[in-house]
């Protein structure tokens, strides 16, 4: 495992319409090509790509429901029976998921 090499731009949690979590990079112009998520739960192991996609409203008020103006950024899905998770990044460093709720 490494050692992250940089800091992460902010990220938010929101769930959509459904009631899927998601992680929400704050910064649009962030680059998060080649990012995924590897999220645990008590007995298996999962692992989800981000992905450019239209969310609303800015910083901690960030939706996928509607509310405030709309925006691209990047997202991934985040399993809401996740024990741990970590970012990991094309260069091989991994950054815990920060979360009241892991």
């Amino acid at each position: 495992m490494h050692e992250p090499t940089r800091a992460l731009p902010a990220y938010h949690f929101a769930s959509d319409v459904d009631g899927v979590r998601h992680l929400i990079v704050g910064d649009s112009d962030s680059d998060c090509t080649g990012w995924r998520i590897e999220v645990r739960d008590r007995d298996r192991e999962y692992q989800f790509p981000f992905e450019r996609s239209v969310v609303f409203g800015e910083g901690a008020e960030a939706n996928l429901i509607g509310h405030g103006p709309a925006r691209e950024t990047w997202t991934v899905v985040m399993d809401w029976g996740a024990v741990s998770a970590e970012i990991c990044l094309p260069d091989g460093s991994r950054h815990p998921v920060r979360s009241s709720v892991l």
